[in-house]
């Protein structure tokens, strides 16, 4: 009888955790459709733009799934979308094979199911850990990582237009005065700018270069700066007035997100107590009272209830997230 309530009250929390999952999946998109739009704009623009980018993209996709050998590549012929997870790696500025990628998950997930295992926790429950450790934290590195990077070429990136205004008046062609963009600045920005003169010196047009960095940043600010000089191209006019006025808008831009990021930052700190506190308390009770904490993760009810907790903290969270962040 015991073992049916079990049963009965694991399935109900299995069904309704993707019950859940579901309703922040719709959410989010509703919440996403502005920044959908946004995308969606200058797509229509890089497609009006850009028609020769086909053969490009096929030589990537063929690159991408050349046979490798090893137990490591075998690995990675497990992990699915390889070609959007090769995107986010070069996003994050990580030069790391996918064989490599899928061996530091495969090692991560195997040491975190041996570890809880050996502390005595329940199989499933290991076996749930290993995953999230095998594949979430990779993933969050890295969409760390590519937010990170994203961030600092955005502040970067008007200056680096500053230079390209200079070097114009001063009567540079536009070649060198991208390849003086990438020799002046840090990196992301000089990297990126080095990656355009490399890929030039190799024989592409500066518009497939161009379209090709537009899409591993995948930021709207390239975007618009590409689309300026491809414009300017066609159909001439001053490219060095029109990259300082672009400049400035860019700056605006920036501006306007700080003043963003200041209005909201009461009600990320409060999104960060509520999400922060349940644990500390969870901490103090198991140094307090050890064995009265510990029924958390033992008694099968009460893993119910603090699953169903997480993740309706995690809902408030996601919410609380979507009503602060605004597309500029």
């Amino acid at each position: 009888m015991q073992d049916t309530n079990i049963t009965v009250i694991l399935f109900a929390a299995g069904l309704m955790i993707t019950i859940l999952v579901i309703a922040l999946l719709v959410l989010g998109r509703i919440l996403g459709k502005g920044q959908k739009q946004t995308r969606a704009k200058l797509d229509s623009f890089k497609n009006r733009f850009s028609e020769s980018r086909v053969v490009t993209n096929q030589t990537a996709s063929i690159r991408v799934n050349q046979q490798q050998t090893g137990m490591a590549a075998s690995l990675s012929m497990l992990v699915p979308r390889r070609e959007q997870l090769q995107i986010r790696l070069s996003k994050a500025g990580l030069d790391v094979a996918m064989p490599r990628y899928a061996a530091v998950c495969a090692a991560l997930g195997i040491t975190a199911l041996v570890l809880m295992l050996l502390a005595g926790f329940p199989f499933l429950l290991s076996v749930a850990f290993g995953v999230i450790a095998g594949v979430g934290l990779p993933h969050f590195y890295i969409g760390k990582r590519i937010t990170a990077r994203i961030e600092r070429f955005t502040k970067q990136f008007p200056e680096g237009i500053d230079l390209m205004v200079r070097g114009l008046k001063s009567g540079l062609p536009v070649n060198e005065c991208i390849a003086n963009v990438g020799q002046e600045l840090s990196a992301p920005t000089g990297a990126e700018f080095r990656k355009i003169t490399d890929g030039m010196r190799l024989g592409k047009q500066l518009e497939d270069v161009l379209w090709e960095t537009a899409d591993r940043l995948d930021t709207p600010d390239f975007k618009f700066f590409v689309i300026s000089l491809v414009v300017q191209r066609e159909t001439g006019g001053n490219l060095g007035e029109t990259l300082g006025n672009l400049s400035g808008i860019l700056r605006q831009r920036q501006a306007m997100k700080l003043k963003i990021r200041a209005m909201s930052s009461e009600a990320k700190a409060s999104a960060w107590i509520v999400g922060v506190l349940p644990f500390i308390m969870l901490g103090l009770i198991m140094m307090l009272n050890y064995d009265y904490g510990i029924i958390l993760f033992t008694h099968p009810k009460a893993i119910v209830a603090g699953i169903g907790g997480l993740i309706w903290m995690g809902l408030g969270m996601l919410v609380m997230g979507k009503m602060i962040r605004f597309e500029v």
